[in-house]
């Protein structure tokens, strides 16, 4: 096996695979093994056909289609292994040669995790703070001055997690793969779809009365799709650099609290543990944030 890397730019890897043409054949084999076991052909009993028969009545592109299916079920996760590359998507592959009497050619454009390099957050948020508490000030002096309002007008001086995240967000920098996001909007399409004909609407219907077309809802969700995983990558590095990782008793104090004994069960699996985790860590991390610009007076 050849593997070939290419660094490419906005965080994506791009690897040239070359198998050789006797892992082809063994795939091949394999599958039409497969396929004379399970043959039920007129004048033979199942599967006690022979190759020949079973080939002459196969379809020969599904028996391609499936050796392509095995070769890179096998392959692409040993490559991955042996570059020690962790994706962050599913990747964008492309077949360059196929043939079962050659080498099995592939390309595959892989996101890696993206170089994060956000501002002074803590400079950020309280200058957001200050800039909010002027407004306010401000917007108060008009109303009185107006005689618009008799009443004192409530401080309502507190940043949303949505107003903070999204200005470290602008003064950070973060090169993103397509594929990350474009995997992020299709998972935000099909939630969205799915909930509006959960309510017996038509999307179509839906989308026309608003005025809008499809790839409007397409770069809507596209929008949102590229801040929330922005907004993920800016909350991870803050997590790390003020040490806000969760601690197992947290995270067991998190289960207990759910209530429900079935849920807390379910809960108990590792890979759930590691998503209550993650849920802990952004709390605390949009915690941090807030409280930064509480310390303003």
């Amino acid at each position: 096996m050849n593997i070939n890397t290419e660094k490419l730019p906005n965080s994506e890897i791009k690897l040239t695979v070359t198998l050789e043409v006797s892992k082809v054949a063994e795939s091949y084999n394999k599958i039409v093994e497969n396929l004379v076991s399970q043959a039920d052909i007129k004048g033979f009993r199942k599967g006690k056909a022979p190759k020949e028969v079973v080939l002459e009545k196969a379809d020969v592109s599904k028996i391609h289609g499936e050796v392509i299916s095995d070769l890179l079920k096998t392959y692409y996760p040993i490559v991955l292994k042996e570059k020690g590359i962790f994706p962050y998507s599913n990747p964008k592959i492309d077949i360059k040669e196929f043939e079962i009497d050659k080498d099995f050619v592939f390309e595959a454009i892989i996101a890696l995790k993206p170089e994060v390099k956000i501002g002074d957050y803590k400079k950020i948020v309280k200058k957001l703070l200050h800039e909010k508490k002027k407004d306010e000030k401000k917007a108060s002096k008009e109303a009185k001055d107006s005689e618009e309002i008799a009443l004192e007008t409530p401080k309502t001086s507190e940043l949303t997690a949505e107003e903070i995240v999204d200005a470290i967000s602008n003064d950070s920098k973060i090169e993103l793969s397509e594929l990350l996001i474009n995997e992020e909007t299709d998972r935000l399409l099909e939630r969205f779809i799915s909930q509006i004909r959960g309510l017996n609407l038509n999307v179509e219907q839906l989308l026309q009365a608003q005025g809008k077309t499809y790839d409007d809802l397409l770069n809507d969700h596209k929008k949102i799709a590229e801040n929330n995983i922005k907004s993920e990558f800016i909350l991870n590095e803050i997590i790390k650099a003020e040490k806000l990782e969760a601690t197992d008793a947290e995270i067991d104090e998190f289960i207990k609290n759910l209530g429900d004994e079935n849920l807390q069960k379910q809960f108990e699996a590792p890979s759930e543990k590691w998503y209550i985790k993650g849920i802990i860590e952004k709390n605390k991390a949009l915690d941090f944030l807030k409280n930064l610009g509480k310390e303003e007076k």
